[in-house]
C-alpha cells in the first residue's frame, strides 16, 4: 500500500474526523426526535480510537524511554477535569434550583460518582437515571478512566519485556471480552441489562480492540488481511450510521460487537491510508471542527436536551434549538474552560503538532 505508515507519527486530522463520526452517533441518539435508536454504538467508536491512540502515545515512549506516568496521568486529569467539573458545577446549579422533587443525596451521589468517574460502577448497581439522564452520560469517561488507570502500568509490566507476547495477551483478552458479549446478546431475553450497557467490562472490547490495533501499526506488523480490510474503510463508516439506527435495545453488548468491527475498518483504512477517499472526507473542515469539539460537545449536549424538551418537547423545532443550544455552550467551553485551563494545568509542555490524547468525546 502505497500510503502505508506514511504519517505514523505526529497530528493526523483524519483521526478527529473519526470523533466527528463519533460525536454525530451519539447526538442522533439524544436528539429530541432521537432518530437513531442505538447512537451509543458512537461511543463504542469512541472507545476504540482512544484505545489506539492513547496505546500508540504510550508505546512510543516505551521505545525511546519509559513511561513517564506522573506526566501521563497529569495531562489526563489537565484534559479532561476543567471541562467536567464546570459542567457537573453547571448541572448541580440546575437541579438545586429546578428540581425540588430530588433530594439533595439524589443529585449530589450521582454528581459525586461523575467526577470520580464511577458512574459505570454507580449505574451498574440499580441507580440508573438516578437524576433523568443529568449525569448518566458520565458512565463512559469512567470505563475509560478506570481502564487508563491501569493500563500504562501493564505496558510498562508487559509490553517492554516482549511486545509480541503482550500483543498475543491482549488477543486472548480480546477473545474473553467478545465471548462475554456474545453470550450476553444471544443466550437471555432481557429487556434491559444495565451490567450488559454499562459494564466496564463488556466495554473493554473496544478499547483493547484500538490498543492491540496500535501495537501492530507502531511495530509495522500488519497482515495481509489488515491489507485487505483497508479499501473497506468508508463501507465500515458508512455503515455505522445503519448499524446505530437499528433498534437493538434489547442487545447492547451486540451493538458494542459490530460497532467495534467496524470502527477497527474504519481504523485500518485511516491509518494506513490516510489520503484515500475516506481519509481525506474525515480529515476536512467540517468533520475536523466536530473532532476538536466533540468532548465539549459530549458534556454539554445532555443537559442543553434536558432543557429544550421541557420547552419544546420531542418536535424539529426542539432538534434546531437543542443543537444550537449545545454548540453555543460547547464553543464558550472549548475556548474558554477547556483548551485554557488544560494548557495551564498540565504542567507540561505539549508535544509538537495537536495533542493526540482524547477522552470520550473528545
Amino acid at each position: 500500500m502505497r500510503d502505508e505508515f506514511v504519517r505514523d507519527r505526529g497530528y493526523q486530522p483524519e483521526l478527529d474526523g473519526v470523533r466527528g463520526v463519533a460525536i454525530l452517533l451519539v447526538l442522533g441518539q439524544h436528539a429530541p426526535t432521537r432518530p437513531l435508536i442505538d447512537g451509543f454504538v458512537g461511543v463504542t467508536v469512541f472507545f476504540c480510537l482512544s484505545g489506539y491512540l492513547i496505546t500508540t502515545l504510550l508505546v512510543r515512549q516505551l521505545h525511546t524511554g519509559t513511561i513517564d506516568l506522573r506526566a501521563f496521568y497529569r495531562r489526563r486529569a489537565a484534559r479532561l477535569c476543567p471541562a467536567l467539573l464546570t459542567v457537573v458545577a453547571v448541572t448541580i446549579t440546575v437541579l438545586l434550583i429546578g428540581r425540588h422533587d430530588l433530594g439533595v443525596g439524589q443529585i449530589f451521589a450521582p454528581a459525586g460518582a461523575a467526577v470520580t468517574y464511577t458512574t459505570s460502577l454507580f449505574d451498574w448497581t440499580d441507580h440508573v437515571f438516578a437524576t433523568k439522564d443529568y449525569f448518566n452520560y458520565t458512565w463512559s469517561l469512567s470505563v475509560e478512566e478506570q481502564f487508563y488507570l491501569l493500563w500504562p502500568l501493564a505496558l510498562l509490566w508487559g509490553y517492554r519485556r516482549n511486545p509480541r507476547l503482550f500483543a498475543a495477551l491482549i488477543v486472548s483478552f480480546i477473545g474473553l471480552t467478545l465471548a462475554l458479549d456474545l453470550y450476553l446478546g444471544l443466550s437471555r431475553a432481557v429487556k434491559y441489562d444495565q451490567h450488559e450497557y454499562f459494564g466496564s467490562d463488556t466495554n473493554t472490547l473496544p478499547i483493547l480492540v484500538g490498543a492491540l490495533l496500535a501495537i501492530v501499526v507502531h511495530n509495522r506488523w500488519p497482515s495481509r488481511t489488515v491489507r485487505y480490510l483497508a479499501p473497506c474503510a468508508l463501507l465500515a463508516v458508512v455503515l455505522l450510521p445503519v448499524l446505530a439506527y437499528r433498534n437493538d435495545t434489547y442487545r447492547p453488548s451486540l451493538v458494542i460487537v459490530a460497532g467495534t468491527g467496524l470502527t477497527l475498518v474504519a481504523l485500518i483504512g485511516v491509518v494506513t491510508r490516510p489520503r484515500s477517499a475516506t481519509g481525506s472526507l474525515l480529515a476536512s473542515g467540517p468533520m475536523r471542527w466536530l473532532g476538536e469539539r466533540s468532548y465539549s460537545i459530549y458534556l454539554w449536549n445532555v443537559l442543553a436536551r434536558v432543557a429544550i424538551l421541557n420547552v419544546f418537547g420531542h418536535t424539529l423545532v426542539g432538534d434546531i434549538a437543542w443543537i444550537a443550544m449545545f454548540v453555543v455552550l460547547a464553543e464558550v467551553s472549548f475556548r474558554f474552560v477547556e483548551r485554557p485551563l488544560r494548557a495551564k494545568f498540565a504542567q507540561q509542555a505539549v508535544p509538537s503538532g495537536r495533542p493526540m490524547l482524547g477522552p470520550v468525546g473528545g
